[in-house]
């Protein structure tokens, strides 16, 4: 009688969190610890989330006949070596054994992106996402985003903070999914922040093919080696970082520093540099705005979520903004959707987070609650 009261009320206490914007999970991680058991601690508390949404993932109708074929291409422990730094390729080792997951099922997770982000043939590709970068009137560097996705319930539980501590110092804190060594949202302390927002082009067998033929390394696994890197060690060299490391599926890498003028956002193609776009508060540039458009062309009619954002930031004004004021700017849910505006805060958005390289107590990552709303008549993207 008693188990059965417990998991009604663990039952309760999960249907409340998913109905309503909360903190997720958060961690930390000793990076003195040999990398094939860093991730122990943390797989082990995760092991029956991450198991069952690895399982809703992989046998969801649009993925079930493709992850067969991807575990064997792709996410055998040869391939794997290619893709991933070897610390990170034995983190996930460590993460499988403990959570009794296919490495392979791993492995694909760290590379999700990468296999996926295309124009042409991919089941999941999907235009999500809002950065924002600001520069205060005292010349603070601001970072925000809205990370936005299919499977978003799923991921919504899996949604975790993970603070990267070596020596009893935070070095520093990524938001990833479950327990696992890649992600796209980092704060460097001291030096810079990173999030990055899918830019859908090309084919997805092309995708596959840069991985597993060209053996190109998985982007979020780039992220997370700029967090460690001693030759990448401030905002300039994350430019350069990004602008030249080899790619398989084309993005937007946005970075922000810790110094005026250090906010930017680097558009790849899979195969060289598109654009450098930079803060410059003197010439009026005090924010940029990045969701999943090229900054010099028009956002799709029914998914233009850049507008209703540089509209707010406008309406705050560079005097007044702060982290509540960008974090206000994500929430943002109801716009002009006969104008072809989309909300930034929509249905699939999974989580948001606000952060400082050069202030450690700015970050805050909400997973946002499932009773938000798009408003009526929302266009379907096609």
């Amino acid at each position: 009688m008693m188990r059965r009261a417990l998991c009604l009320a663990v039952s309760a206490l999960t249907i409340s969190e998913a109905l309503a914007d909360h903190a997720p999970r958060r961690y930390q991680l000793d990076l003195n610890v040999e990398p094939a058991h860093r991730w122990d601690a943390i797989a082990l508390a995760e092991k029956d989330l991450f198991k069952a949404g690895l399982a809703t993932i992989y046998n969801d109708e649009k993925l079930k006949n493709i992850a067969p074929i991807l575990k064997k291409v792709v996410g055998n422990k040869f391939e794997a070596r290619r893709v991933f730094p070897k610390d990170v390729f034995e983190e996930f080792e460590g993460i499988a054994r403990v959570t009794e997951v296919e490495f392979e099922e791993v492995a694909i997770l760290g590379m999700f992106y990468d296999l996926f982000a295309a124009k042409k043939k991919s089941p999941v590709a999907f235009d999500a996402c809002s950065g924002i970068i600001a520069q205060t009137a005292s010349g603070e560097i601001i970072h925000g985003r809205n990370l936005d996705y299919s499977f978003t319930s799923t991921l919504q539980s899996l949604a975790i903070v993970v603070d990267f501590v070596r020596n009893n110092d935070t070095k520093f804190t990524a938001v990833t999914f479950g327990p696992n060594p890649t992600f796209n949202t980092g704060v460097r302390y001291g030096m810079f922040s990173v999030t990055q927002d899918e830019r859908d082009r090309g084919n997805m067998y092309r995708n596959w093919f840069d991985i597993a033929v060209l053996g190109r390394p998985a982007l979020f696994a780039s992220i997370r080696q700029t967090m460690e890197s001693e030759e990448v060690d401030d905002f300039d060299k994350a430019i350069d970082f990004f602008s030249k490391v080899p790619i398989a599926a084309a993005s937007y890498l946005i970075v922000a520093g810790v110094k005026p003028g250090e906010g930017a956002v680097v558009t790849r193609s899979r195969t060289e540099l598109v654009d450098v776009w930079r803060l410059n508060a003197t010439a009026g540039r005090w924010f940029l705005v990045e969701t999943n458009y090229d900054h010099f062309e028009k956002p799709r009619t029914g998914d233009d979520r850049r507008d209703p954002e540089i509209r707010a930031m406008e309406a705050i004004g560079q005097q007044k903004i702060d982290a509540d004021g960008i974090w206000s700017v994500l929430s943002i849910d109801h716009v002009n959707r006969t104008a072809g505006e989309r909300e930034p805060m929509n249905t699939m958005t999974i989580y948001t987070t606000v952060m400082q390289a050069s202030k450690p107590s700015t970050f805050r990552t909400l997973v946002r609650g499932a009773d938000k709303e798009e408003q009526e008549n929302t266009v379907v993207l096609v």
